[in-house]
């Protein structure tokens, strides 16, 4: 009874890291990931160029995800969209699994007993860090096979050798699933170079027949990436990655140490983390070597000792590496927790420490499906298996098929992904989230350009006769204006995400003119979930819902988009009558409050101009009271 009892911890350890992967849908790139798994099972091949842009169509694609793309597209099949998160929900189990295991080999190895309070503390504050990249996206097998790599080393690494063909295996299979696959090719280079200064250290026969070995695995596992769909090609892609970091500017998820925008709280944190890591295996070193004891610089250990270094550099470059660096400092901060609470004799009695650890998992698991977690870190993210319907362009989707709008589209570079898997063939994207796998960068900065000069639409619309543009209400907002306020297209729909403008031309007349279809502003119908999301998100917590998708909020969001339209009378119309039902909502007073102080801006009567003035101050004086 007992022995279950001391697993207690774990297991809402393993239960929070499941709930962390029940997250509502709202990355784009899955979208088009499925199209493109689906397009592969329906044509029996392999995407070799592009087939869902009209921009870029027949380019070359080296789509390295084509393995992943066929198995969500299989999942798809089974469990709707929504398996996606069921898959990285197993996923974060089995990392969490794999890294316990990982703990257990490096502090046998140390000779150190790890009290299961520093270990649940580790895995929680792992988990706390990295949440923000488990979101359902192919990365998630490239931090599984790290995991497994590092598991595999730091057990095999000095002695059972020829189980480390197990990881020459993995790399074929990673190298078909995610470009992260150059991540294994960088640990079992380590782990050759480990073998190398344990041999240099210690001089012994041991260490150098493991040396050679280590290089023959590395070189072994270089080679099989080349049975790969693209051949040669994935021994270049490494440095197409590099230069897509450095090049592509406009994903937020590849800022690196020197840019404000890296420095989330999960990046400051995770940086305390490596500092006091670091820190501990300077002075556990020192004293190895001043006690002269070279038998703990085994090839397995070395190669750990290196992975801290250069995975540190890793998670410097990129934000979305930091996971990477994690996962390797995860045994070290439950070893570095373990080795101070001895040093400073503070031991706790073994019913309090898992008591206390018992405690934390239950208190973090409740904390990730009550949402405060994700309140507490200001993260977008929700718990609950669902389609997000405030990050999906559903309503734009259902009223395009509705009116069977089709045509050459112009879309923005976030909203087309959605579009694409629910609408082609009939819909094709402008531009879409494969970034410069596809898309040069010199497309990529006429792209963007458009945010500064709107007015070069009207070049591409020349160029390519758009019979309708559908943008996110987040993006291109200058674009939004110009289609707003000037001839030439009519604004027919916009919800909180999504506004499609058609083209004032003899097709679309009958629309346009039809004013029982136009919608100024509306609510999009909630995506309807599969029953077994709806059960398994229950079953975590029963008082799931989704309120920030109920209509009542349908007002304000209607102000904010006019709002951003600079079309101040429909803002207040549309937020002013309806003020009595947020009378505690500090958002609907500051958004009023926009709009009324926006609206004098262009007023030219001064009386008129003041009451407006007072109006807005007014607000802003009853979202302080209730905030």
């Amino acid at each position: 009874m007992q022995r279950y009892i001391n697993k207690l911890p774990y297991f809402f350890c393993y239960l929070a890291a499941f709930a962390l992967g029940m997250k509502q849908l709202r990355e784009p790139d899955v979208w088009w990931q499925l199209l493109s798994g689906r397009w592969m099972l329906e044509h029996g091949q392999i995407t070799r160029s592009d087939v869902f842009s009209y921009t870029m169509a027949g380019h070359p694609w080296i789509n390295v995800k084509w393995l992943y793309e066929i198995f969500i597209a299989l999942c798809e099949k089974a469990c709707g969209p929504d398996g996606v998160i069921l898959i990285q929900s197993l996923v974060n189990v089995a990392i969490v699994y794999f890294l316990l295991q990982v703990l257990k080999v490096l502090s046998q190895r140390l000779q150190q007993s790890i009290p299961i309070l520093f270990s649940v503390l580790s895995v929680l504050l792992f988990l706390g860090i990295v949440e923000y990249r488990m979101a359902g996206r192919p990365e998630m097998f490239s931090h599984l096979f790290s995991v497994l790599f590092l598991y595999f080393l730091l057990k095999y690494g000095d002695t059972e050798w020829k189980k480390l063909f197990v990881l020459v295996l993995l790399q074929c299979l990673w190298a078909n699933m995610h470009e992260g696959y150059p991540v294994g090719i960088v640990m079992l280079g380590t782990y050759a170079a480990g073998s190398f200064l344990s041999w240099w250290l210690r001089k012994d026969t041991a260490s150098a027949k493991t040396l050679g070995r280590a290089v023959f695995i590395f070189i072994a596992a270089i080679l099989v990436i080349l049975l790969n769909p693209n051949g040669l090609q994935l021994w270049k892609q490494p440095f197409e990655i590099y230069r897509q970091v450095w090049a592509n500017k406009y994903t937020t998820e590849l800022y690196s140490f020197y840019q404000p925008e890296y420095w989330t709280i999960e990046a400051k944190c995770h940086i305390v983390l490596l500092c006091a890591v670091v820190i501990f295996w300077i002075f556990k070193i020192r004293n190895w070597r001043s006690a002269k004891n070279t038998t703990a610089f085994s090839p397995a250990l070395c190669s750990y000792l290196l992975l801290i270094p250069l995975f540190a550099y890793l998670s410097l470059t990129a934000n979305r590496n930091i996971i990477f660096s994690e996962i390797v400092l995860f045994p070290s901060v439950a070893i570095m927790m373990a080795v101070i609470s001895k040093g400073i004799k503070q031991k706790m009695p073994e019913k309090t420490n898992l008591l206390i650890a018992t405690a934390l998992a239950v208190i973090f698991y409740i904390c990730i499906i009550s949402n405060a977690f994700y309140k507490a870190t200001g993260s977008v993210n929700r718990y609950g298996i669902h389609v997000s319907m405030l990050h999906n362009p559903l309503g734009a989707a259902a009223f395009l098929k509705q009116y069977n709008i089709k045509g050459t589209a112009f879309s923005d570079y976030f909203i087309s992904s959605y579009l694409l898997w629910d609408r082609y063939p009939d819909f094709r994207s402008y531009i879409d989230l494969r970034d410069l796998d596809v898309f040069p960068a010199a497309f990529f900065d006429d792209y963007f350009d458009i945010y500064a000069h709107p007015a070069r639409f009207h070049e591409l619309d020349t160029k390519y006769n758009f019979n309708y543009v559908v943008l996110s209400t987040s993006q291109l907002i200058p674009l939004q204006r110009e289609l707003f306020w000037k001839e030439g297209y009519y604004m027919i729909y916009a919800d909180p995400v999504s506004v499609i403008f058609l083209k004032q031309n003899t097709g679309n007349k009958p629309l346009i003119s039809n004013s029982a279809i136009q919608k100024p502003f509306t609510w999009p119908q909630p995506a309807e979930d599969p029953t077994w999301a709806t059960l398994l998100s229950k079953l975590l917590n029963p008082a799931v819902s989704y309120t920030d998708e109920g209509e009542e909020q349908a007002p304000i969001y209607a102000a904010e988009f006019y709002n951003s339209m600079q079309d101040y009378p429909e803002a207040i119309h549309q937020l002013l009558p309806q003020m009595s039902r947020f009378e505690d909502n500090p958002r609907a007073y500051n958004t009023l409050a926009h709009s009324y102080m926006e609206y004098s801006k262009v007023t030219k009567e001064p009386q008129l101009q003041q009451l407006r003035r007072d109006s807005a101050m007014m607000m802003l004086d009853k979202a302080k009271n209730v905030e």
